[in-house]
């Protein structure tokens, strides 16, 4: 299989959300040195045009475009790979960094799978997540990524956690991380909705794009008991007023937000009666 490595030259916080929204495109994975975003897909999925859409918004253009081995570019997300704090509790780290003394220090190995606590809505979603309790509640973390918010939801006393992912190298990056956590209590599901889920959730979290977001507001009403959580991200600070409405229609009040470079993540309570 042959990939296509796109180079972009852009400053170190522009490339954390190029990085989010070429993920979101299609793109399997993304490093960053010298001032370089490397952005890196299969040759058969290349989209010049949808690709120069995207960054006309940030004034960008690739600098280059080259073919590269799979087992290439891999190594090189590993060498670039940093740990990240994610607020004043949560730091995420690979196997060959040293541990911190936080709450919650969770292995992370690196892999293209987002969620890696880099980007803006992971770190949001993690902080609502950890500030929430919950100890003996069923979590879902939906568009699980790395696994990194279901195994923060275990550290954090979750009596059973689902972590659903469409994508095959999440779900088995996302079986990775959580042997290497010795977390035993999530249960990893490939699919694209809430459908193989069994009973209601305490707490839902999911940190996936906008339409999918939006779309998935049914299942999550249908799945969340009353008075239950949902923390919802990947939206922009635009998208507010349509997300409280939406979300309004399915039983939920809006009861917190945070933004985070024009990232929004709203917390909800699902106040109607089943």
């Amino acid at each position: 299989m042959k990939y296509k490595a796109i180079h972009i030259q852009c400053d170190d916080e522009l490339a954390e959300t190029i990085s989010f929204l070429l993920q979101e495109m299609g793109y399997e994975g993304t490093s960053y040195e010298n001032d370089i975003l490397i952005a890196y897909c299969d040759s058969n999925l290349l989209d010049r045009s949808a690709l120069d859409q995207l960054l006309i918004p940030f004034q960008l253009v690739p600098i280059k475009i080259t073919d590269v081995p799979l087992q290439n570019w891999n190594k090189l997300w590993e060498k670039n790979f940093k740990s990240a704090d994610l607020g004043e509790h949560i730091h995420s780290r690979a196997p060959f960094h040293p541990p911190k003394l936080v709450k919650h220090d969770i292995i992370i190995l690196p892999k293209m799978a987002f969620g890696t606590g880099h980007h803006e809505t992971t770190q949001l979603s993690a902080i609502a997540l950890e500030k929430i309790d919950c100890s003996d509640k069923t979590v879902l973390d939906m568009g699980c990524g790395s696994g990194l918010l279901a195994i923060l939801a275990s550290q954090k006393g979750a009596k059973h956690i689902f972590a659903i992912d469409y994508d095959d190298n999440c779900i088995q990056n996302t079986l990775e991380n959580i042997q290497l956590n010795k977390v035993k209590n999530v249960e990893v599901i490939k699919d694209n909705s809430l459908q193989q889920i069994q009973g209601k959730l305490d707490i839902i979290v999911s940190n996936i794009v906008k339409n999918i977001n939006l779309h998935l507001l049914p299942e999550f009403a249908e799945k969340i008991k009353t008075n239950g959580t949902l923390i919802l991200c990947g939206f922009i600070a635009e998208d507010e007023a349509i997300l409280i409405q939406k979300a309004h229609e399915y039983g939920f009040k809006l009861i917190n937000k945070n933004i985070k470079k024009s990232w929004l993540q709203t917390q909800f309570i699902k106040h109607h009666v089943d």
